[in-house]
């Protein structure tokens, strides 16, 4: 059941009037009509569902006036005109139904709708048959309707939508009128919440977009500098290391007294130095390279680049570490989801190292059909809560984006040590994720 419902108490059928004074009634309906504009200005504030509101207001409008007919339309961006909606309001009467038919066939030529988008206000004809050829005229005149009333739904001061009725003859008082009004006016409201809101969300969208992207650009440039300087400077290296050791070689060959006194030459030393240099400037060079995009990564797989990745950190911070694995090599892993995986994997021994004062720990990885999941824990100080949701955070922010992007999740636990677990699912990338 929608959360919009008609009061039945503010129904007033015209032959339960009969006899009450004219003023009466009117007030009644006023009354009623104001009550309902209350209720329609609560729900522009609460509700996203424009079609039920839209549906509630035409409800309650007809029954309150015992109007026969009503229907919305909406502005099409892509068309750029009115369009007819599926939201109507109709009395049980078979008459009625083939005027609706007509109204749906030819709204261009017999709707009020493009007048009012046009005039930019409300429009109340009475009597309605004298604008309607024959065939038309007698439709009306079987369905009993012999006025009609359109008002404009604003969004600032654009309308983009109109509320249409059919309906007797009837008086139409300035609150009346007013009233009815305000009612397309706080409908728009929630045209306009619901734009921003979709602005707001294809804004994000777009910027999650742009993070993919510029996170896909700099993995490309990282493999093409690690390739670049593993491959051109690495090699020119070696090279300069074999021509220099040749070099000594044969200086030294040559070099009677140094075969005699079996002491080292100043040159001898000199180059000694240069090799030193060379063998220092390679190791350098495939460090750099390492760091950039480990060659194992690409070359064995995220298990294996994980396990070298954890030896070296034990090397350097002496924070013992132990990798526990359940994986499904029948499904294989996508080179995009081992990079994102790794690059966490990476964020979080960093923050271990720098922060946590662990002692050792934990690495937890599986590989489901479905999922892969890479589970971190820690026996250090634990994160505060005001280190997790800090903005400044930007090592944990681009943790959550790399698992967002793929449609993952992080979820990261605080108190005796961290627990950082990482699950990203298998199937197509959807960008549907979130930080728990």
């Amino acid at each position: 059941m929608s959360k919009f419902s008609v009061d039945t108490k503010l129904i007033f059928p015209n032959e339960e009037l009969n006899g009450e004074a004219e003023t009466t009634r009117i007030l009644l309906r006023n009354i009623s009509v104001l009550e309902l504009l209350q209720q329609i200005s609560s729900a522009a504030n609460e509700s996203t569902d424009l079609e039920a509101l839209l549906q509630f207001a035409i409800d309650r409008i007809c029954v309150i006036t015992n109007w026969k007919l009503a229907n919305v339309y909406l502005w099409s961006d892509q068309k750029k005109r009115l369009e007819i909606s599926p939201i109507w309001f109709s009395q049980e009467n078979a008459s009625l139904k083939s005027f609706r038919k007509y109204i749906e066939e030819t709204f261009y030529q017999t709707s009020l709708a493009p007048q009012v988008l046009r005039e930019k206000k409300a429009i109340w004809l009475d009597p309605l048959n004298e604008n309607l050829e024959e065939r038309v005229r007698n439709l009306a005149e079987k369905a009993g309707v012999n006025s009609a009333f359109a008002s404009p739904i604003w969004n600032r001061d654009k309308v983009i939508g109109v509320l249409e009725f059919y309906c007797n003859p009837a008086d139409m008082t300035p609150t009346f009128l007013e009233a009815l009004a305000n009612i397309g006016s706080q409908i728009g409201r929630v045209f306009e919440r619901s734009e921003a809101e979709n602005y707001l969300r294809k804004s994000q969208e777009q910027l999650r977009a742009l993070s993919a992207r510029l996170q896909e650009v700099r993995e490309e440039e990282r493999v093409m500098i690690s390739r670049e300087i593993h491959d051109e400077l690495g090699q020119i290296l070696t090279v300069l290391k074999i021509d220099t050791s040749l070099l000594k070689y044969n200086i030294l060959k040559g070099t009677s007294e140094h075969k005699e006194s079996g002491k080292k030459l100043a040159l001898e030393t000199d180059l000694d130095s240069m090799l030193n240099l060379i063998e220092s400037a390679i190791k350098s060079v495939q460090r750099i390279a390492t760091q950039l995009r480990p060659m194992i990564l690409d070359e064995l797989g995220l298990i294996e680049a994980i396990e070298w990745y954890t030896e070296e950190f034990q090397k350097r911070t002496g924070i013992n570490c132990s990798i526990h694995k359940s994986w499904n090599d029948s499904a294989p892993l996508s080179q995009e989801h081992s990079v994102a995986l790794f690059r966490v994997f990476q964020e979080t021994l960093t923050n271990i190292a720098r922060h946590s004062k662990a002692e050792k720990a934990e690495i937890y990885l599986e590989q489901t059909d479905i999922h892969v999941t890479l589970t971190v824990i820690d026996n250090g100080i634990g994160i505060s809560s005001e280190k997790l949701y800090d903005s400044k955070s930007l090592g944990l922010i681009g943790m959550q984006e790399r698992a967002i992007v793929l449609g993952g999740d992080v979820q990261i636990q605080g108190g005796n040590g961290t627990k950082i677990r990482v699950r990203i699912p298998k199937n197509p990338r959807n960008g549907k994720g979130g930080v728990i």
